[in-house]
């Protein structure tokens, strides 16, 4: 599939996803997903892409990784791959793409973890309109902030590049962020979203997604279910929406 970019005359906000090496993704995920840790990155961060490529706010997609399979995807959907060379830490690999946003003329920019697969293009328009009233009234130096569901990590920030604040991600992102914006004359706005609050990163969010896309089949369609679906670790016929892990076989899924 190729991403659709929508005609914006008056308007250009850019998207950044930083991904980490397939070799390091996913950590705590190991005991749950073992080998198929990368599998499921590259299906999430598909996902993540399909969503942007069909928001009508969003009109350049950048991604800043080391990995060339996900240079590939990337690629293969449209987005411009900003290459680490090496594979640096988060903050400054996404210093790195803003840098890149900045030198390309791009002023405003949305910045998107690739592991919220239940993310759609709807649901970026509504926080990017919500965003824009916001100017409206606040005026422009207003910093949007996503918190994620229950780490108080930032899944969605909106900057701009021409006075961009110091990026504060890690634990308590979402706080830091708010007080940093603050520090810098910005008004911080809170957004929240439920399907971009759900990132992936341990066991209980996998068994929440899986719960979700059986509440709400529609999502029954994104690469994450699918891959998840096709490995063995959905049992549909399971109404709680349990997954099933690697500890024994296969054709005897455990769970976990």
């Amino acid at each position: 599939m190729t991403l659709q970019f929508h005609d914006h005359p008056h308007r250009n906000l850019w998207a950044l996803v930083p991904v980490k090496s397939l070799t390091l993704t996913k950590q705590r995920l190991k005991s749950s997903l073992g080998p198929d840790r990368p599998g499921l990155t590259m299906a999430m961060l598909t996902d993540v892409l399909n969503a942007l490529g069909c928001s009508r706010e969003i009109t350049q997609i950048a991604v800043v990784t080391a990995d060339p399979l996900v240079s590939g995807i990337a690629e293969s959907r449209g987005a411009l791959v900003v290459d680490e060379v090496e594979a640096m830490g988060m903050i400054e690999a996404l210093d790195l793409g803003i840098d890149a946003i900045r030198r390309m003329g791009g002023q405003h920019l949305v910045i998107f973890p690739a592991d919220v697969p239940l993310v759609t293009g709807p649901e970026i328009d509504r926080l990017v309109q919500e965003l824009q009233i916001q100017r409206q009234t606040r005026g422009d130096n207003i910093t949007g902030i996503g918190p994620s569901k229950d780490r108080g990590g930032t899944n969605f920030l909106f900057i701009d590049t021409g006075h961009p604040i110091p990026l504060m991600y890690g634990p308590g992102s979402y706080v830091r962020h708010k007080a940093c914006a603050l520090e810098h004359g910005n008004v911080p706005v809170s957004l929240h979203s439920p399907v971009i609050a759900l990132d992936i990163d341990e066991k209980k969010d996998l068994d929440e997604f899986v719960s979700y896309c059986l509440s709400n089949p529609e999502f029954q369609e994104t690469k994450t279910w699918q891959f998840l679906q096709e490995k063995g670790y959905i049992n549909v016929a399971d109404q709680a929406g349990m997954l099933h892990g690697n500890e024994q076989s296969r054709h005897t899924p455990n769970k976990i």
